[in-house]
């Protein structure tokens, strides 16, 4: 089983550790204000704090496992790519401060500041969104969540869109897996090229598509007889609100940002690497 298709069935983890009792809200904010923090500076030490502290929590949490896969995928190889076409005399135009030399089959070439800069911080700040997002979505279950988007009045409508989505990917992931073996089973064949191997995929595309139809049919038929278009308000398995432990992990955020605030103003974009924008010529 692949590491993508994995990640997709998998669920919130059940824990009672402090992050799973953090307000969902409170989680996707961080979401957000890491996000955000990742871009307005310029710096991979930086984002390598954020990433450090949100795989900290994701360890605390149990969830450590799916979410530094899930970046070893992404972002070791983006890193890998970028870093030796970005940082060498390879056409990135801003390049411009030479910080060493590298040999490469007896000729030197120049290793420039501007092109590992950004062959680093950019990958990051995908890294950060990526592992803030997977830290909320797999410490908030699917019930809490629809809590939480509730209190932040977004519509119902578009509340279960987003939940049957998450739903439907583990379920989709699982009756593909399914199909596909039923296939193999028939002499269905995956070693082969790659244009052969994806018109012997469509043996398994057409039945998971046609199954999927049916599956979301059948839904729509269960959530009309049980009044979901009634104009009536809607009732939750689960009532949030904030608790002590929410206001302290906010408070802790205003605090990190005030200070972050003041190394921006004092020390510019690029505190600990003082990296140039290279945007600003």
């Amino acid at each position: 089983m692949s590491a993508g298709v994995s990640l997709l069935k998998r669920a919130a983890v059940e824990t009672n550790t402090l992050v799973q009792r953090l307000d969902g809200r409170v989680k996707f904010l961080f979401f957000i204000w890491a996000t955000l923090l990742a871009y307005i500076f310029y710096d991979p030490v930086l984002n390598l704090i954020i990433i450090g502290f949100t795989l900290a929590l994701a360890a605390y949490a149990k969830v450590l496992k799916p979410i530094a896969l899930t970046l070893a995928i992404i972002i070791v190889p983006w890193i890998l790519f970028a870093v030796p076409i970005l940082s060498l005399p390879l056409g990135f135009p801003w390049n411009k401060t030479v910080i060493g030399y590298i040999e490469i089959f007896g000729r030197k070439y120049p290793v420039y500041l501007e092109g590992l800069g950004w062959g680093f911080t950019w990958p990051l700040r995908i890294a950060v969104s990526i592992s803030t997002a997977l830290l909320f979505f797999l410490t908030t279950n699917q019930a809490k969540l629809a809590a939480t988007l509730v209190k932040m009045r977004l519509p119902f409508k578009a509340i279960y869109v987003v939940i049957a989505a998450l739903q439907f990917i583990p379920l989709l992931a699982r009756e593909a897996e399914v199909i596909t073996q039923a296939q193999r089973a028939r002499g269905l064949r995956t070693d082969v090229g790659i244009l052969q191997r994806v018109r012997n995929y469509l043996a398994v595309v057409i039945p998971l598509t046609l199954t999927s139809l049916n599956k979301v049919q059948i839904r729509a038929i269960a959530l009309e007889s049980r009044g979901f278009s009634a104009p009536v308000r809607k009732t939750l398995v689960y009532e949030t609100s904030f608790t002590r432990l929410d206001y302290v992990f906010l408070a802790g955020m205003a605090v990190a940002t005030a200070f972050l605030a003041w190394v921006y103003v004092t020390y510019g974009y690029s505190p600990i690497s003082h990296l140039p924008w290279v945007w600003a010529g």
